[in-house]
């Protein structure tokens, strides 16, 4: 799920005409941190997926790359539980 997750960032940031650079300081993180997410190399936090979800204008379904989701909070659950690992 991190890999398309960081392919969907990209995809989406790229379609918004965002650089890496000020994606990363319109959310608060440090570009090498928003690099690792769009690698695939980490999960983001539940608060960093609610500010891309905002600042792209996309939805959950978009940025996870699901067709139908029934409920988007058991995704951020998901990801909740993952960073706390």
């Amino acid at each position: 799920m991190k890999k398309i997750i960081g392919e969907n960032i990209v995809k989406y940031r790229k379609l918004n005409g965002m650089s890496q650079k000020h994606l990363a300081k319109v959310i608060d993180m440090s570009p090498q941190g928003l690099l690792k997410i769009e690698k695939g190399m980490v999960s983001p936090r539940s608060d960093t997926v609610e500010k891309m979800l905002k600042i792209l204008c996309i939805t959950p379904n978009q940025l996870f790359g699901v067709e139908e989701i029934s409920d988007n909070s058991s995704i951020l659950q998901q990801l909740r539980q993952q960073n706390q690992r």
